[in-house]
């Protein structure tokens, strides 16, 4: 796998200030989890070239809303997806990086692509494509 360069990415957001972290906190029941947390310091979002986003903290509310994760996968928060209706979801306990299409989002279908989401920035946010 390639570490994260900055050639792979087409953008990336300035880190998340104070109050916009606060705020974010305030809108989910559960507490976010750390690492997903230190991953907000260093950059509020990013896109990388091939079509994978991590979710701004502007839009992460929304789309854990919209695709309705609380109702199917409750333990679970959508950071980002591939951009071809799989999600990326970490646990809000524990650890793990999840891939799972956006039509089930049902744990039991989720494919681990990482240990850690630490680690899983070490190697680039890549994942296999099947």
């Amino acid at each position: 796998m390639q570490p994260l360069y900055l050639n792979n990415i087409s953008i990336l957001n300035k880190s998340i200030e104070d109050q916009q972290l606060n705020d974010l906190k305030a809108q989910f029941n559960e507490a976010l989890p750390e690492d997903y947390i230190e991953l907000l310091r260093f950059t509020d979002g990013l896109t990388l070239k091939s079509g994978l986003i991590i979710y701004s903290s502007q839009n992460i509310f929304e789309r854990n809303e919209t695709l309705e994760v609380r109702t199917y996968a409750p333990n679970y928060l959508a950071i980002g997806d591939d951009s071809g209706g799989r999600s990326i979801l970490i646990p809000f306990h524990g650890m793990g990086v999840y891939l799972v299409d956006q039509g089930s989002l049902d744990p039991r279908d989720m494919k681990k692509i990482s240990q850690s989401l630490n680690s899983w920035l070490l190697d680039g946010l890549e994942f296999s494509n099947s």
